[in-house]
């Protein structure tokens, strides 16, 4: 239950990344699907329209305000970043600020990185959250340090939003604040340590075992396990700590790991795997028994 619990925390952290942007592809293909169809739609926005979006972001009106945000979302250029940056600081209602800061994310230009950075230090943790989001978007070498701030956040889903950030930028450069943000208590780094760590940083994330709770340890062994560029010594090493721990947790976890094996796969490591679940009794009984696992796929 508790692995499940910090799953689905990740989970919705890294859905929450991925929404504005998700939102702004999903309007772009709605468009074009209604011009395939040969159905009458409304103008697409160009930045031609600009002239005409931007006095609305003066409105005294919140609604105008945040449907002009949304307008310059769907235009998406760099000419947008500085109306939004100057609305943002000029101090708005938070669903206005929140709008501002969503669409900087989905236009993620580096031009943004200024304002965002201010808004990392915004009173409220929400305004963080989002300011770290964007954040991340943007392509640009400048990105990874300020991300890495926000591991020390007073607020810990600001703290965790940083970590998963970095791992899914792939920042190797910040295993090691990564690994320090693990020690005072940022589940989530586990996830991301698994997603940048090589082979010879697992044996400094297996000191944690016992030491923190098996789930989050399974979150960051997964992200291990998962990649091709860990070898398969390393992977074998892990599977057989695991068995060490045994428990309903690990076998379940190692259930579905071999379910990413197909079954023509004969490898050292799914022999290990295998092997493993049988040496681990089920919940409730002592007898040794392996599920099925055929599902295609491929667990190196």
């Amino acid at each position: 239950m508790n692995r499940i619990v910090s799953s689905v925390a990740v989970l919705l952290i890294l859905l929450a990344f991925h929404a504005p942007v998700q939102a702004q592809a999903r309007r772009r293909a709605a468009a074009a699907a209604a011009a395939a169809s040969g159905e009458p739609t409304a103008p697409v926005l160009t930045v031609r329209d600009l002239p005409t979006v931007l006095p609305r972001l003066h409105s005294t009106n919140p609604d105008e305000v945040r449907a002009a945000i949304d307008q310059l979302t769907v235009i998406s250029d760099a000419q947008c970043v500085p109306p939004i940056a100057e609305l943002l600081r000029t101090g708005q209602p938070d669903a206005v600020t929140d709008r501002a800061l969503d669409a900087l994310r989905a236009i993620h230009h580096p031009s943004s990185i200024e304002v965002l950075t201010e808004f990392t230090h915004h009173r409220r943790a929400s305004a963080r959250r989002r300011a770290y989001r964007a954040l991340a978007a943007i392509e640009d070498r400048r990105i990874p340090t300020l991300i890495e701030a926000g591991l020390r956040d007073s607020d810990r889903e600001v703290r965790s939003a940083a970590a998963l950030a970095l791992g899914t930028m792939g920042s190797r450069a910040s295993l090691d604040l990564l690994f320090r943000a693990f020690d005072r208590g940022v589940i989530e780094a586990a996830t991301a340590i698994g997603q940048l760590g090589n082979a010879a940083s697992v044996e400094r994330f297996d000191a944690y075992l016992g030491r923190v709770p098996l789930s989050v340890m399974l979150g960051g062994y997964e992200s291990y396990l998962r990649r091709a560029d860990i070898n398969e010594e390393t992977k074998i090493g892990i599977v057989t700590r695991l068995g060490e721990v045994s428990g309903h947790q690990v076998r379940e976890f190692l259930a579905s790991y071999a379910g990413t094996f197909s079954d023509r796969d004969r490898s050292r490591l799914r022999t290990t795997v295998t092997d493993t679940l049988l040496r681990i009794p089920t919940e409730g009984d002592t007898r040794r028994a392996i599920p099925a696992t055929g599902a295609a796929g491929g667990g190196k």
